[in-house]
C-alpha cells in the first residue's frame, strides 16, 4: 500500500451521527431507510445494502467508524496522507480524522459500522486503551481473504444486532465491537512485525490467542470448537503445554486454561442472550459432550445457572 502525502481542502464538512438519518449523506439513497442507532450511539451496514458514495469530499464527524473493505478499489486520505485501497481492507476512523474517499472501481463490497463514546457510557476512559481509534494513529491495514472472512462474520453479528430489539441489545453491540478492536490491534502487530523485534515467547502466545480467537463466533447450532484444552492447543502448534503456558502466561499475564476459560463464558453467554438455542445445543457448540458439565461451568464463572441467565 502506498503512502503519499497530498494536500488537504481547505472545506471540512462535519457529519453528526443525526446525518446518518437525516439526510444519509455518506450514502446512497435507498427506498428503505437505515433504522436509528441505538439511542444515538450506533449504527452498522453491509456496504451492498447501504454502499458509500463513489466520491466524499475531506469531513470529520462526531462518532467513530471501522470499515472493512471485502471487494472494491479506491482512494482513501486520512488527514492528508494518500492510501491506495486493493483488495480487502480493515480502516478505523477517529473523529477528529480528516478524510476523503475516491473509489476507482464500481463493485463495492464490505461492512462498516458507527458509534459514538456514549458507547463506552460506563467505561469511558476505556477508548483511550485502543491505539487504532487515536487521532493520528496508523488505522488502516491491507489484511487476507481469511482475515476478511472472520471479519466480515463480527460484522454479520453487529448488524444483526443492530437490526432487531433482543435484550441487552446495547452490551452485546460492544462486545463485538471490541472483538474488532481486539482482531485489529492483532492485524497492526502483524503488519509491524518485521519492524519491531518480538521474542519468541510473544510470537508463541500471539499464534494461541489467534488459533483460539478464531474459533469464534458460533453462528448456526451445528458448528462445535475443535480445541479447548492446553494440551490440544500445545499439539496444534507444535509445541508443549507447559511451555506453551509459560509463554502466554508471560506475554499476557493469563495462563492458558484463563484465556479458554473467558472466552468460552463469553460465546456462552452471547448465545444465551441472543439466540434460541437450547441449553444442551449451546453446551455442545462450546465443547461440553453432557449439558450438565456446561450447566456446572457456567454457575461457577458466573454465579447463576445458563437458565436463570437467559431469563434475567
Amino acid at each position: 500500500m502506498s503512502s503519499k502525502r497530498i494536500t488537504r481542502s481547505n472545506e471540512i464538512r462535519t457529519l453528526k451521527m443525526t446525518d446518518i438519518q437525516d439526510n444519509l449523506s455518506l450514502y446512497q439513497h435507498f427506498d428503505v431507510q437505515p433504522k436509528v442507532p441505538v439511542n444515538g450511539t450506533f449504527a452498522a451496514y453491509s456496504r451492498q445494502e447501504h454502499p458509500v458514495k463513489e466520491e466524499i469530499g475531506a469531513s470529520r464527524r462526531d462518532y467513530y467508524k471501522i470499515s472493512l473493505v471485502t471487494a472494491g478499489e479506491g482512494i482513501f486520505t486520512m488527514d492528508g496522507v494518500r492510501h491506495e485501497v486493493k483488495g480487502p481492507t480493515i480502516i478505523f476512523i477517529n473523529p477528529h480524522t480528516v478524510k476523503t474517499w475516491t473509489a476507482t472501481t464500481k463493485e463495492q463490497d464490505g461492512y462498516y459500522c458507527l458509534f459514538t463514546e456514549e458507547l463506552f457510557y460506563k467505561q469511558p476512559q476505556e477508548l483511550l486503551t485502543y491505539p487504532l481509534l487515536q487521532a493520528g494513529s496508523q488505522s488502516i491495514y491491507p489484511i487476507t481473504n481469511e482475515q476478511a472472512g472472520y471479519l466480515s462474520s463480527i460484522f454479520r453479528q453487529l448488524a444483526r444486532e443492530f437490526q432487531e430489539n433482543a435484550a441487552f441489545k446495547q452490551e452485546a453491540i460492544l462486545i463485538y465491537i471490541k472483538l474488532l478492536l481486539l482482531e485489529g490491534r492483532r492485524i497492526a502487530m502483524e503488519t509491524a512485525a518485521p519492524e519491531r523485534a518480538q521474542t519468541a515467547a510473544q510470537q508463541l502466545a500471539y499464534r494461541f490467542t489467534d488459533k483460539l480467537e478464531k474459533q469464534f463466533p458460533i453462528e448456526h447450532p451445528t458448528q462445535q470448537i475443535g480445541i479447548k484444552t492446553a494440551k490440544e492447543f500445545a499439539a496444534a502448534l507444535n509445541t508443549h503445554p507447559n511451555h506453551l503456558n509459560a509463554c502466554v502466561k508471560t506475554a499476557t499475564g493469563r495462563t492458558i486454561s484463563e484465556h479458554i476459560r473467558q472466552r468460552i463464558l463469553l460465546e456462552a453467554k452471547l448465545l444465551l442472550m441472543h439466540s434460541d438455542w437450547q441449553i444442551a445445543e449451546i453446551a455442545w457448540c462450546l465443547g461440553f459432550e453432557d449439558p450438565g458439565n456446561f450447566t456446572h461451568f457456567f454457575r461457577n464463572h458466573s454465579q447463576q445457572s445458563p437458565q436463570a441467565f437467559r431469563q434475567h
